[in-house]
């Protein structure tokens, strides 16, 4: 697919240091800070190419959380934000996710990666994986393929009780309840 970069085509708009405003029904659910920005009329995509500060907004208009990343795109048809380069989104509950490429998806209202991700928790604990999928608070969020530490202690025992009460398998390829296995 050519970009607009590679097609040699002119911004039909320019701007620098400026702010974005994406709202819905009169709220906002982003504003996007930027050092400068190209716009192209035919792909309906703006270029952020020299930083970008996003702020997030929940439904109720509350600011949720920050982003910041090297460069960065706003779809016009989808109003889908994407970051790029240095990518660093800060909740406003002290969860921090770090990661090289991220999206709001506007239309599920959710932050998505698909690259490999780092997330600190407002306890401390790192985990580590490729992929992500998180409400733009990062109050709920998925790492697709995890790992991880943790700062906690483990409590032996409660773990080990925690074990005695889930069913034993009869084989080791045995799906719990009943479950059929994916082929």
């Amino acid at each position: 697919m050519e970009t607009a970069k590679q097609t040699k085509e002119f911004p039909e708009q320019e701007g620098w240091n400026s702010e974005l405003y994406i709202s819905k029904v009169g709220r906002p659910q982003a504003i996007v800070h930027y050092g400068h920005m190209t716009k192209y009329e035919t792909q309906k995509i703006i270029y952020f190419d020299q930083g970008v500060d996003v702020d997030f907004y929940d439904s109720d208009g509350n600011h949720s959380s920050h982003l910041v990343s090297d460069r960065g795109e706003y779809h016009e048809k989808t109003e889908d934000v994407i970051g790029l380069g240095d990518v660093v989104v800060v909740s406003d509950s002290g969860v921090t996710l770090m990661t090289e490429v991220i999206k709001w998806n506007n239309k599920r209202g959710k932050i998505l990666s698909d690259t490999l991700v780092t997330i600190i928790t407002d306890d401390q604990d790192t985990l580590y994986g490729k992929g992500l999928e998180s409400e733009p608070d990062l109050g709920h969020w998925v790492i697709i393929q995890p790992r991880g530490i943790s700062q906690r202690r483990l409590d032996i025992d409660n773990l080990e009780q925690s074990f005695e009460k889930t069913p034993a398998r009869k084989n080791p390829g045995d799906i719990p309840n009943g479950e059929k296995k994916k082929e």
